[in-house]
């Protein structure tokens, strides 16, 4: 009878070990900033173990995350890709991303991860397929794209750099995982609503994995088109009918590539007006400091100088626009860790915060927080 038992208790114990070894861990509760002031930051570690110098405006050495906290920065956006070429800068596999959570987090900031669902850059002009899932069928590509962001939450979880926000895909105004679910607002190719439907049904699996592992965090959906008023009302419009589960908009907005401050308070405007229970957050923003940074494909004059004062005060005055609107939330600058690196720079695009011959903060870190 014992023995009987002592073998029941014994097979109860196995399952439940079992069952606690399967078991989806349990993020911590998130907290997010009223206002959030952030950074994307993923090639900071790429930078300093190139030998990146980053010093203060009066030229004494800083360690950056611990900088950019004192200047009212309080999240850290950080991309992912699914097989990247570590000797390119898109080069964060979950590896790289995990110990840069973990740093940032030290540091007590929140983190935005941002998936990228390729092997290199996503982007409005370009969205690859990772090269491992080439191959696979419209269901499996659905499928995939569900288990690898599960894997990939369950992974940072379990080591404790589990994200505050999540965005599913970057960039993604014309579809991702090109040509599979790729999309246009406008062009009638890509414009159907069989293209909407299965692209709105692989963000909704990205979104059910992130519900599933990190239950508390946003889960962003973000568009290019921060100058662009009525793609980006007919984009989140589609988001609506295909009935996609996210929190919050995330647009970006470059002035050379996007159009003066009044087009984006226009975008904001009928964003804020059309979908008024979606928070919005500028999730990439950036100025050039020296007219290098001003792209050959810029399609607009800008407003402000090119210059570090010019910098500043283009800062200074998006910030005031965007304060505007209640329902954004706050901005994240895009690559601000640019900088003097002697040997060889990972990524120049003379549109960081700190001088690229000095390695000597910019005049525009002095305002992140205005």
């Amino acid at each position: 009878m014992y023995k009987r038992l002592f073998f029941i208790a014994g097979i109860a114990l196995l399952l439940s070990a079992a069952a606690c070894c399967n078991r989806v861990p349990v993020p911590p509760d998130v907290v997010q900033p009223q206002w959030i002031v952030g950074g994307d930051l993923s090639l900071l570690d790429r930078n300093v173990a190139a030998g990146a110098v980053y010093k203060d405006s009066n030229g004494k050495d800083i360690e950056v995350l611990s900088f950019f906290k004192e200047k009212g920065m309080n999240y850290v956006r950080i991309r992912l890709f699914v097989d990247p070429d570590l000797q390119t800068a898109a080069s964060q596999n979950l590896p790289y991303v995990q110990e840069a959570i973990l740093r940032a987090k030290d540091k007590g900031y929140n983190i935005l991860l941002d998936f990228h669902y390729s092997d290199t850059w996503a982007d409005p002009g370009k969205q690859f397929k990772p090269a491992a899932w080439e191959k696979l069928n419209s269901t499996d590509l659905v499928n995939q794209v569900y288990t690898y962001t599960k894997e990939v939450l369950i992974t940072l979880v379990k080591h404790g750099a589990a994200p505050d926000m999540i965005q599913i895909g970057n960039e993604v105004s014309n579809g991702m995982l090109w040509d599979s679910a790729r999309v246009d607002v406008w062009d009638g190719e890509w414009n159907t609503p069989g293209r909407w439907l299965y692209f709105c049904q692989v963000l909704s699996k990205a979104s059910q994995a992130c519900r599933e592992v990190c239950p508390q965090a946003w889960v962003m959906v973000h568009s290019d088109r921060g100058g662009d008023r009525d793609a980006a009302v007919r984009f989140f419009r589609q988001m609506e009918q295909g009935k996609v589960d996210y929190d919050i908009i995330g647009l970006s907005y470059y002035p050379f590539w996007h159009g003066p401050l009044e087009q984006l308070k226009s975008c904001l405007s009928a964003l804020q007006t059309t979908f008024p229970n979606k928070p919005i957050n500028v999730v990439e923003v950036a100025f050039a400091h020296h007219p290098w940074g001003i792209p050959h494909d810029a399609g607009y004059q800008t407003e402000h100088p090119i210059t570090p004062e010019g910098q500043k005060q283009f800062l200074e005055d998006f910030i005031a626009a965007i304060k505007e609107f209640p329902q954004v939330n706050g901005y994240m600058y895009w690559y601000p860790e640019e900088t003097y690196v002697p040997q060889r720079p990972v990524l120049t695009l003379h549109r960081g915060v700190f001088d690229n011959q000095t390695g000597k903060a910019l005049p525009v870190t002095d305002v992140f927080d205005k």
